[in-house]
């Protein structure tokens, strides 16, 4: 088992819930897609299976260790990149040379390949580029730990198309390595292409968890120059040309898979889900 999370709640200091009974199983290395309304615990949630925050109730399983416990053997099989990071103003070689070797799967070589890819100068200190190529050097850095699961906080904010491409290139060669990827993110179609599942996160709790695979066989998409009739148990959104609206019926529509739009029906539209 990689993860195991059960009736996990996190609450912060005012008394308000940001976590109210999360359920959530991964068996299997792959990328995972988490997303949520803004302020509905993505990135809690993410620090709760680094260990970098503890439950306030529930019980939490990653690798068959206790996060919160912060076991070296975890601690070298796990990595989390915030959306805000906190990297010294040293160049990406020096700081793969300080940090690196507490990754035991760490691959230089790999880090400045992705470095050469991003464009990104191994010998510039980080205190003198921009935002965007300081983000392409963490994200280098993230990807070349080959640590078993990694997470990934907003992580395309900041690159080009160029730079967004080769991240999802290198998130395949990761999985292929039997890497387990999050991806917290407000951006799903930036990383659709490489997903094998989509979490939602909904009013505290896991809304939806879906093979992407599944999905795109469960829902069907249709692109119409009418909104949804009275009754109609489907879901519309407007868009250029119409609407395109979804339906879980299974059938073959015209008009192509749509994650962000599927992420609206479950979250604002109550459409149902394949049942697993």
């Amino acid at each position: 088992m990689i993860l195991q999370a059960n009736a996990l709640h996190h609450t912060y200091g005012g008394g308000q819930d940001i976590l109210s009974g999360v359920d959530l199983t991964i068996k299997s290395s792959g990328i995972t897609g988490l997303c949520a309304p803004n302020g509905e615990g993505k990135t809690t949630l993410m620090k709760l299976i680094a260990g970098l925050q503890f439950p306030s109730s529930g019980n939490i399983s990653v690798l068959g260790q206790k996060p919160s416990s912060r076991p070296l053997d975890l601690l070298q099989r796990l990595y989390f990149l915030p959306s805000e990071p906190f990297f010294p103003k040293w160049s990406p070689r020096k700081i793969a040379a300080y940090y690196g070797p507490f990754y035991p799967n760490f691959n230089n070589e790999l880090f400045l390949e992705t470095l050469h890819e991003f464009r990104v100068d191994p010998d510039k200190s980080l205190d003198k580029v921009s935002f965007g190529q300081k983000r392409r050097a963490q994200l280098a850095f993230a990807l070349a730990t080959r640590t078993q699961i990694l997470l990934l906080d907003e992580p395309t904010t900041g690159l080009d198309i160029q730079g967004k491409d080769q991240f999802r290139r290198t998130l395949i060669a990761g999985t292929e390595a039997g890497q387990t990827i999050i991806i917290a993110t407000h951006l799903l179609s930036e990383i659709a292409p490489v997903l094998d599942h989509v979490l939602v996160l909904n009013q505290g709790k896991i809304h939806a968890h879906l093979p992407l695979e599944l999905a795109q066989r469960f829902y069907s998409f249709n692109l119409t120059t009418q909104p949804l009739p009275y009754g109609d148990k489907g879901y519309a959104r407007r868009v250029p040309g119409g609407w395109l609206t979804v339906h879980a019926d299974g059938r073959q529509g015209n008009a192509a898979f749509d994650l962000e739009t599927l992420y609206l029906a479950l979250t604002d539209g109550g459409l149902p889900q394949p049942v697993l």
